[in-house]
């Protein structure tokens, strides 16, 4: 029986790049103070404060350790209950450094957010980690923080890090600091209730965001408005159903070119594990619109969209791509909606826009 409770229920979680930076700091403190603590507090990328329990602390004349047991709350994460450890010591040179250890993976492909050749820790994390040591550091003291995952180079086999070209380990990973419930009947439940206020309002029109890449790059390019933005995690499909049920009108659709491809080749539900084709997709309408074989390879063997993103520039390209995902979306609902849609990527910005997009988001997000 469906349970309209359930949603209460589910709890959030904390990313691999909380639970670091919680240990780092930890350890840091340890080593600066000369005394082994139980608990400590960090500050998340919004300027929360989250207070975790360490394990396995442990503290030398030269060094300190200690632990932190990742929840990810309801969300079905590979790396739930794993430990993620810190070791700091002292350096001669003032700031803080950070080091990979055992069980985190190092990236050996272009077109992730670190470069090739470093360690797979993030930039919001690496940032994380750094401001939170910084805080409790002296002036003009050093300090390196090697942070490591114990049993990361087996939990990693679970994940796409392989296939990514992330090996060896995990990647400490994070945007906000928290790792949102992922059941798939709650999280649904949770989407709609979204566009159950809108429509309340008398709204026939809404800007779909898939997550938080979405978000924060319409908050960074656009004049930003939550009260018409819908999130839609990877269900786009069941929401673009639900806007119809809900007699909505108009939806711009603002998403990252890794999840809007696979929309170009009807894949509506863009979970990995559900159906991964983007290069495929990409592959063939770029080799059906320009003949161009060498492109065609490029774009088949990248390891990422953000990858082919930064070496095709061919803006003809993208527009046609931009067409396809409106006019697939547009035929998901039998042309009940009329769906904008803009795509980008994380280093060139927008990549392409149909035709409305940008003065049907400009007048929603005007809208109040």
């Amino acid at each position: 029986m469906h349970n309209n409770n359930l949603l209460t229920e589910l709890k959030s979680g904390f990313t691999t790049g909380t639970c670091a930076s919680a240990a780092a700091k930890a350890a840091a403190y340890m080593l600066i103070n000369k005394v082994i603590i139980n608990h400590v507090s960090v500050v998340l990328p919004a300027r929360q404060n989250v207070v975790f329990e360490l394990v396995n602390a442990s503290l030398s004349t030269t060094e300190a350790f200690c632990g932190i047991i990742k929840d990810a709350g309801d969300d079905p994460d590979i790396t739930h209950g794993a430990e993620i450890c810190a070791k700091a010591v002292f350096t001669n040179e003032p700031g803080v450094t950070i080091k990979a250890g055992k069980g985190i993976g190092m990236v050996t492909k272009p077109g992730l957010a670190v470069a090739m050749g470093q360690p797979a820790i993030n930039p919001t994390p690496r940032t994380m980690i750094i401001e939170n040591v910084s805080e409790i550091l002296p002036p003009n003291t050093g300090i390196e923080i090697t942070i490591t995952i114990p049993n990361g180079e087996e939990l990693a086999k679970k994940t796409f890090n392989p296939r990514l070209g992330i090996v060896g380990g995990l990647s400490i990973l994070g945007t906000t600091g928290i790792v949102k419930p992922m059941s798939e009947e709650a999280l649904k439940d949770s989407l709609v209730i979204k566009l159950n206020q809108l429509a309340h309002l008398g709204c026939s029109y809404a800007v779909f965001s898939p997550g938080n890449y979405a978000t924060a790059f319409a908050k960074a390019n656009f004049n930003y408005n939550e009260q018409n933005t819908v999130l839609t995690s990877n269900y786009i499909g069941f929401m673009l159903e639900q806007a119809v049920k809900h007699r909505f009108k108009t939806i711009v659709l603002v998403g990252h070119i890794g999840k809007l491809a696979k929309l170009a080749g009807g894949i509506f539900n863009t979970h990995s594990r559900t159906a991964d084709a983007r290069n495929e997709i990409l592959a063939a309408h770029y080799f059906n619109l320009t003949g161009d074989n060498v492109g065609f390879n490029f774009i088949m063997k990248a390891n990422t969209t953000e990858e082919i993103a930064d070496n095709i520039k061919n803006k003809a390209f993208w527009n046609h791509i931009a067409g396809l995902i409106k006019s697939k979306a547009e035929s998901y609902v039998y042309n009940d909606l009329t769906i904008e849609v803009i795509v980008f990527s994380q280093n060139i910005g927008m990549l392409a826009c149909t035709t409305n997009a940008l003065s049907l988001l400009n007048c929603i997000y005007e809208s109040k």
